[in-house]
């Protein structure tokens, strides 16, 4: 496939460390791009919330502050203006009981001060003041937003923050600076008559804490705070430039008690710069975690490969000839389950590779005594033929007949051509040797045949049931009395053959040595039915052959069963046996 092509193509480690790396890093992306995302929201509400409630506590503050002066003014007005209560008929006293009566005034004007009041004054026409003697009337005549005041002031008026230069103390302009600010008032006095009359009454109060809150909002959030009053007058800026942006968060707030109104204005960046900061925490911790899993994914992926070429240099090993090699299996996964299957199927490779050489040793042996009997065939032919037309014309035409019958045999016992013959054309020889069986003892013995017919083009190797019936004659029957059957059947591409018989039997010592492989053996005991059985396995596998079952005085049955081959197909005959 195409897209296979981005990975090494021979490189197993290359492609588990690849897959490996993927399966960690796409859950890694995924999961820390959602947490990065929802993260970043949280933050971004929360400062926006925060800014907010900065500017709220900012909108309270200076009502508190607004509403305060207000009310104090109104309470002063009111007071002054009922003539029972307040008589200043000059600005200096000139008596002790003038005295005691602006005494007592400026104590009532000190009741109304809190730790937020900066000073509560009265200021008459003159430049003289009623209150704490704490400023001086002439510098506050020479205050610039003083100087600004109509000369027939009829409302209140809000000064905003400024700094206050008539205070008793004040050094010069290097001053402003760390001065404090306040925020001013300035209410005409309602009384008409005596030296009140014109006055004004001046309330100012300390402006720290609101200044605290602007230096949260400036310098903490890098904000921007405007007040403006309702005809557009400026009261507090943010010193310093900044360029407004559509895309600034902005809270405004109006107040209640002036109709001034507080704008906070926040850059969108400042409000992002929290979940920046988390975006670079965010890719340093990818990459960290990247560089992690490349290093797990290289080890764990260098360990199953290192055992996978351990196992292919077992292999080359054992192709190269080397069977003894064998795999190394520490584990029980299934590396280690398919090292234990190399080693057996390499055991199973060495039992075969001994199986066949044992096989071909046999069949070597088989062709040197095959060339043994080539050894000079016609001349016993011809030496038989004789002494049988010798014994025809001395009249002893049993002797011919059972020579005869002897050379049939010996015709098919040396008959080297051909290894795997019909069935047909053995059990003919069977029959040439049970004549000579019958001329010897008479006929004393049933031989019987069924579904021979119907199997007789079916291969079986050369001289393997002579012997068998040899056996029979020499151990079975006593005299030659005894009744043989021979059954052919077919099933399944297997054929079939039981020979029976019902002479004495095999005593069960005798029976479990005939077929066993590792017995020594002579030519005189067992060779036969053993040769027999070797050559059904040597055609036609080990796993076929000759089972043998006898009881002692009731005969032996020997069982043959051999893969089904036909030596000339013949399409116009069934090969079932029936």
């Amino acid at each position: 496939m195409k897209s296979w092509s981005l990975f090494p193509r021979r490189s197993i480690h290359a492609k588990l460390l690849a897959f490996m790396l993927i399966a960690a890093i796409i859950p890694l992306i995924t999961l820390g791009s959602m947490a990065y995302w929802k993260s970043s929201m949280v933050v971004r509400e929360q400062f926006s919330k925060s800014g907010e409630y900065i500017a709220t506590q900012l909108q309270i503050q200076i009502d508190n502050y607004l509403s305060q002066m207000r009310y104090m003014a109104y309470d002063i007005n009111t007071y002054v203006s009922d003539p029972t209560l307040v008589v200043m008929r000059e600005e200096q006293p000139k008596t002790y009981t003038g005295f005691l009566e602006q005494k007592n005034f400026e104590r009532y004007l000190g009741a109304h001060r809190n730790l937020d009041t900066k000073g509560i004054f009265i200021v008459t026409p003159s430049g003289y003041f009623f209150g704490e003697n704490v400023i001086n009337g002439q510098d506050l005549l020479r205050e610039w937003w003083w100087k600004g005041l109509p000369a027939k002031l009829d409302e209140e008026r809000w000064i905003g923050f400024y700094t206050p230069r008539h205070y008793v103390g004040f050094q010069d302009e290097a001053e402003l600076r760390n001065q404090e600010k306040v925020l001013g008032l300035v209410v005409p006095v309602l009384s008409g008559y005596g030296v009140l009359k014109d006055s004004r009454i001046l309330i100012e109060m300390k402006a720290g804490k609101l200044f605290q809150l602007f230096s949260q909002l400036e310098e903490d959030m890098s904000a921007h705070v405007t007040i403006t009053a309702k005809n557009g007058e400026l009261i507090y800026q943010t010193a310093g430039t900044f360029v407004q942006q559509e895309s600034d968060v902005v809270w405004n707030k109006p107040l209640e008690s002036n109709n001034w109104m507080i704008q906070v204005r926040l850059p969108y960046e400042q409000m992002n710069r929290s979940a920046e900061v988390m975006q670079s925490f965010f890719i340093a911790a990818l990459i960290l975690s990247a560089v992690l899993a490349l290093l797990l994914a290289y080890l764990f992926s260098r360990r199953i490969t290192d055992k996978i070429k351990r196992l292919q240099e077992t292999m080359r090993l054992v192709g190269t000839g080397e069977l003894q090699t064998r795999a190394v299996v520490d584990t029980e996964d299934e590396l280690g389950r398919l090292g234990v299957s190399f080693n057996q199927m390499v055991r199973r490779i060495q039992t075969l590779i001994a199986e066949v050489s044992r096989n071909e040793q046999l069949k070597k042996e088989a062709e040197l005594r095959a060339v043994h009997y080539q050894i000079n065939p016609h001349l016993l032919f011809n030496t038989l033929n004789s002494i049988q037309w010798k014994a025809r014309l001395s009249g002893a035409n049993e002797i011919g007949n059972m020579l005869y019958h002897l050379i049939k045999v010996l015709e098919g016992n040396l008959d080297i051509t051909q290894e795997l013959v019909p069935l047909e054309k053995e059990l003919k020889t069977v029959e040439h040797f049970l004549q000579i069986q019958e001329l010897r003892y008479g006929p004393v013995f049933q031989f019987e045949q069924t579904g021979v017919e119907a199997c007789r083009r079916y291969l079986i190797p050369r001289m393997t049931l002579q012997p068998l019936l040899e056996n029979i004659f020499f151990h079975a029957f006593e005299d030659g009395h005894g009744t043989i059957r021979i059954s052919v059947s077919e099933k399944e591409g297997l054929v079939t053959l039981l020979l029976q018989d019902d002479g004495s039997g095999i005593v069960p010592e005798r029976l479990a040595k005939l077929l066993d492989p590792d017995l020594e053996r002579s030519s005189k005991r067992g060779l036969g039915v053993y040769n027999v059985d070797q050559k059904f396995k040597l055609h036609f596998r080990m796993e076929h052959g000759m089972k043998i079952s006898s009881v002692r005085g009731e005969g032996t049955t020997i069982q043959i069963t051999w893969p089904k081959r036909e030596e000339i197909p013949d399409e116009h005959q069934g090969n079932d046996c029936g």
